[in-house]
């Protein structure tokens, strides 16, 4: 296990005709959920729909928790630390406000056929949780 670094983050898992909603950044080169780390006295729910906010003007309501994910370096970096990412399947309340704010660069929605065939440029941790939850 990572020495010292932990990060919990959060996000919504936004599904709708069978399509996964994910963002694209200026820091990776491929697409990943929305989401990011949970401020400090913040709930986990409360983060992913502020993240959901931040990247991609989504306003979500939470159905249900996800089974997590733990990475044990950062993908881009790939510095060794500890990240638990906890998902949230939500309700996608505003389709037609949907659009990457920065430093979200672009979003799609990929098919869950698609990412479990490795296609749709996902990170690996996106590909885990459709297999794991879908």
């Amino acid at each position: 296990m990572a020495e010292g670094k932990y990060i919990v983050a959060s996000g919504p898992v936004i599904v709708e005709d069978g399509k996964l909603l994910v963002a694209k950044d200026t820091k990776d080169d491929f697409y990943k959920l929305p989401g990011g780390t949970v401020k400090e006295g913040e709930s986990l729910e409360a983060g992913c729909k502020r993240r959901a906010r931040e990247e991609v003007n989504a306003e979500v309501e939470i159905i249900r928790p996800l089974l997590p994910n733990i990475l044990y370096e950062n993908p881009t970096t790939k510095e060794k630390m500890t990240i638990i990412l906890i998902n949230y399947e939500s309700k996608l309340l505003n389709k037609d406000e949907l659009k990457p704010l920065p430093p979200t660069t672009d979003l799609k929605w990929v098919s869950i056929e698609d990412i479990k065939n490795g296609l749709g440029n996902v990170s690996p941790n996106v590909r885990e949780m459709v297999e794991k939850n879908f």
